[in-house]
């Protein structure tokens, strides 16, 4: 129950929302001032017994009023109750003026209250004509006052030298309150500014930092599988020089030239991974300039080039209509492409008709591109696997694995994604993202 009422009492907070929670406070402070100030002043403030009566009359309902604005305050409508505050005051006031409108009526020098909550909830424009208004008040009820219209006391002193004064006060508080609050908006935008600034910068740097982990790791995984896979060709070297060596010996010419081809064997693939961890290299570092080109020309130049890979199997491709423009280094999407193909037809097994499609499906306004296969599927375990460097499903298979590293690298460097769905048995299809324009 405690705690009901406390989180009721204090001022409702907006994480996402900075200046909310800094106004919602400063209303809340207010509000509790105004409750314990009115309050207190109805209770002890003293006065005659004969107006007691017109006293409740007056703070009753404003006490209440503003503890209906609490309830709105904390249901999030924070302009709404700002205005509320200065309009209830300046309503209050008022209504004491028309029991006493002269300048003994304590209400009189109320409306500088109503300025500096003005100022405050509101802003310094706020203050301003809210000071106006009150000024242009207090002329009207002490005008009516001495017309008789409205009741007022004996007073030795002209009223028009106390609403003189009254006025200066409005006007000085208004201009030192004015500047004030304007001094405090400036600097708190100032304040939100840099505080924002910094979020960004630290956003920055964390995104930063995670994608300097990501790229650790994966030079940590490059240097592992670099180290591994060029240390098997030079163990077989090593291993045929010995063998070379004895033959030599023995003039066994047929083991001799056997040696000679593994080494040979050997070495050629040494230059392969060579090679290809040279192109890998180059990746991202020295690329062509981006061009916006038809994705169907870049699909019929990378047929052209694994024409005989897809002829040797009998792979009938059929490329979807209108595909969209891309926006890209045209040379590196076609080899993106040519290892999609060549892929497709080292996979295709022996189904009764081998086909490949590539197209395009939309998904979120967003183009995405897919090379389709009904070959022999690759199991889920492996569809992270496969993007690997030298990652090969099959020792049989040609080439050293790095196909698939190389389509994965082009595609990130553009700033897209790749991932492959399929199942044992159902073929597979590889998606990927492209920019359709410049950024």
């Amino acid at each position: 129950m405690f705690s009901k009422i406390m989180s009721w009492v204090k001022a409702p907070t907006y994480p996402n929302d900075h200046e909310k929670t800094r106004s919602s406070t400063l209303l809340n402070i207010i509000l509790w001032m105004f409750i314990s100030a009115s309050s207190l002043y109805g209770l002890l403030a003293p006065i005659q017994p004969e107006l007691r009566i017109r006293r409740l009359v007056i703070i009753a309902p404003f006490v209440i009023i503003l503890f209906v604005l609490k309830q709105v305050l904390n249901k999030g409508y924070i302009r709404f109750v700002g205005v509320s505050i200065v309009f209830v005051t300046w309503f209050i006031f008022t209504g004491a003026m028309l029991f006493g409108a002269d300048y003994k009526n304590p209400a009189y020098m109320g409306y500088i209250i109503v300025v500096v909550t003005a100022g405050l909830v509101l802003n310094w424009r706020a203050a301003i004509l809210w000071g106006m208004l009150s000024i242009a008040t207090n002329a009207i009820l002490i005008t009516l006052g001495q017309q008789g219209v409205l009741p007022q006391s004996g007073q030795e002193t002209p009223p028009f030298a106390f609403w003189t004064a009254q006025t200066v006060y409005i006007i000085v508080t208004t201009i030192l309150l004015s500047q004030a609050t304007r001094k405090i908006d400036e600097a708190f935008e100032k304040t939100q500014h840099e505080i924002n600034e910094r979020k960004r910068v630290e956003a920055e740097r964390e995104v930063f930092i995670r994608e300097l982990e990501v790229k650790n790791a994966e030079l940590e995984r490059f240097t592992y599988t670099v180290s591994h896979d060029l240390k098997s060709p030079l163990i077989t070297i090593n291993g045929y020089l010995g063998f070379l060596e004895k033959d030599a010996h023995v003039g066994d010419m047929d083991k001799l030239n056997h040696d000679v081809r593994r080494i040979k064997e050997a070495v050629e693939k040494m230059q392969g991974l060579l090679s290809d961890l040279l192109e890998l290299s180059r990746i991202g570092r020295l690329i062509n300039p981006p061009e916006e080109v038809d994705f169907t020309v870049i699909t019929q130049e990378a047929m052209r080039l694994v024409e005989i890979s897809l002829q040797e199997k009998n792979i009938k491709v059929s490329i979807q209509p209108n595909l969209p423009k891309v926006y890209v280094d045209k040379k590196r999407i076609v080899e993106v492409m040519q290892n999609l193909l060549e892929n497709s037809a080292k996979f295709i097994g022996n189904p009764l008709i081998p086909q490949v499609e590539v197209g395009v499906k939309t998904d979120n306004d967003k183009n995405i591109f897919f090379v389709r296969d009904n070959g022999i599927g690759i199991a889920p375990q492996y569809h992270e696997r496969i993007f690997g460097l030298f990652d090969k499903l099959s020792a049989d298979t040609e080439g050293t694995g790095i196909g698939l590293a190389l389509v994965k690298r082009i595609v990130e460097t553009h700033g897209g994604t790749i991932w492959l769905e399929s199942d044992i048995g159902k073929g597979a299809t590889f998606y990927f993202t492209l920019p359709q324009k410049a950024t």
